[in-house]
């Protein structure tokens, strides 16, 4: 599959180490009594597949929708649509977060789950844009910290584009256009 020369953030192998590297962090911050893994979906499946393949234990991974995003930009509320009901009293959850911007949505899953009885709610992310934070958050585990840029790929699309892209990078809408005009021109 073709897709735009959009810049690359971080290349699928670079991602993979530091997954590697996360998981290991996780396993040692959590022993003896490991997490209830939660990921925040669509955009956080395929980081929180790597960590559930590198942290020792096979630990299942729920999951839970929270909107926030309308395009490009935050819409300023989280509504969370799927996953409220998961059953957290008594355990340590650990939020899996593709990328943390405003801190809006990790801020408003924290809350819930502790209101739901969770005993602690720590985040991991694989990217946060800490620029555009508007909430202050804590993240236990972070994979890259990146600038106030519009970013794709390995989870994370724009209205359901790209979200396939192995590797994190740069949207570039010049970038999309020329594509497009050249896969229209082929098909001609």
């Amino acid at each position: 599959m073709k897709f735009p020369a959009f810049k690359v953030l971080f290349p699928n192998e670079l991602i993979l180490r530091r997954a590697q590297e996360l998981a290991r962090q996780i396993h040692v911050a959590t022993a003896p009594e490991p997490p209830m893994l939660v990921a925040v979906i669509e955009g956080a499946r395929p980081f929180a597949r790597l960590l559930q393949k590198f942290v020792p234990g096979s630990l299942p991974v729920h999951e839970v929708r929270a909107q926030s995003y309308a395009g490009t930009q935050s819409s300023g509320k989280v509504t969370i649509t799927t996953g409220a009901d998961l059953p957290v009293r008594g355990r340590h959850v650990l939020l899996l977060e593709d990328i943390v911007d405003t801190g809006r949505t990790i801020a408003a899953l924290q809350e819930h789950f502790l209101a739901k009885g969770a005993r602690s709610c720590r985040v991991a992310s694989l990217l946060s844009k800490p620029s555009r934070r508007v909430v202050p958050v804590t993240i236990d585990f972070l994979g890259f910290e990146i600038p106030d840029e519009f970013v794709l790929g390995f989870g994370m699309d724009l209205d359901g584009r790209y979200r396939e892209l192995p590797d994190v990078v740069v949207y570039d809408a010049a970038v999309e256009r020329e594509f497009q005009a050249q896969a229209t021109a082929t098909q001609a």
